[in-house]
């Protein structure tokens, strides 16, 4: 008779992933769902406690503690791109592979920052609710259009290359900052700017969409909000803290731009949203741009596919690999 095959532990931070997903782990793992947003303490007690072979991660941090609490820990595969709630020097450190979906949200986090964009120049949200409440003001109101505006996106990666793509019909003249592409250049019909302040100056509406590093975080902060416009839009879909909330309100409140459409926050949930939400004109969203069914499924088959490579013995994918190992 064969003897049974091991069945690996995996842990995913947060609720269930999508059921096609699900059902590629449990055919070899067996899957245990914390609740969202543990504190890391209980979030290592509970992985001492398991002692898994993977981590999912969804949500939560992911400390040097979290990390050391399992032994058996092999592999960290991200529901996602961003890894800025990983300690990956400590994962390095511990020669523990961490792993991105790389490829799988672009699509729906671009279409998301074009909804927010959208969204603030034609009013979308406050019309709805000034119709809800019986009030009728097509003889008083005027929007915007974005056809022919400036757009400045900070960081050209997959997702800033399909917002670009995205905002083709508008004829929008596209600007784009980002160091890291300086050499390789681009395309023919974007503009390269050596610094953020010329695209801030003229940009009509700012999207962000670089990774949240040490050089990035506070990027956006008071003194970039004095050289914007006074009638650009800032669109953040990227991570909270590269925007320096409290200069963010204060840009508001002052009319130093004219609108924000956030999908991320310094912290999250946010514990003072009422103070942002009436500093100004804004759309806000709970960081759910990646967050479409077609998305969910694709990051939730890539984590697992990256989990399963792993503990079947064989090397990281490459393109996903964060934090190579000599």
């Amino acid at each position: 008779m064969e003897p049974e095959r091991k069945r690996f532990k995996v842990i995913i931070t947060g609720s269930r992933i999508a059921e096609e997903a699900m059902q590629l782990l449990e055919k070899t793992c067996v899957v245990e769902c914390t609740p969202p947003y543990l504190p890391p303490e209980e979030l290592a007690a509970r992985v001492a406690a398991v002692k898994p072979d993977a981590l999912m991660v969804r949500v939560g941090k992911i400390t040097r503690a979290v990390l050391q609490a399992s032994p058996s820990l092999r592999v960290v595969a991200k529901h996602g791109i961003g890894v800025d709630n990983i300690d990956i020097p400590a994962a390095t450190e511990l020669k523990i592979p961490v792993l991105i979906s790389a490829s799988a949200n672009f699509e729906s986090v671009a279409e998301h920052a074009l909804g927010l964009m959208l969204a603030l120049a034609k009013d979308i949200p406050y019309l709805d609710g000034r119709v809800r409440d019986g009030y009728w003001d097509k003889t008083t109101y005027l929007g915007r259009e974005l056809y022919g505006k400036t757009l400045g996106l900070i960081g050209f990666g997959r997702i800033g290359r399909r917002l670009r793509e995205l905002v083709a019909p508008f004829r929008m003249k596209v600007l784009v900052y980002d160091p890291f592409l300086r050499e390789r250049g681009f395309p023919s019909d974007v503009t390269g700017v050596e610094t953020l302040e010329p695209l801030l100056s003229v940009s009509d509406i700012v999207s962000i969409h670089c990774p949240l590093t040490a050089n990035t975080r506070g990027l956006m902060g008071r003194k970039e909000f004095q050289v914007m416009k006074k009638s650009s839009f800032l669109i953040n879909t990227a991570r909270g803290e590269v925007v320096d909330e409290q200069a963010l309100i204060s840009a508001l409140r002052d009319g130093e731009i004219a609108g924000a459409g956030l999908d991320t926050f310094g912290k999250e949930p946010p514990e003072e949203i009422s103070r942002l939400a009436k500093a100004g004109k804004t759309v806000l969203s709970p960081h759910i741009g990646a967050f479409t069914e077609e998305a969910i499924t694709r990051m939730g088959v890539a984590a697992a596919e990256n989990i399963l490579n792993v503990l079947a013995g064989n090397p990281p994918n490459a393109e996903c690999w964060v934090n190579p190992m000599g």
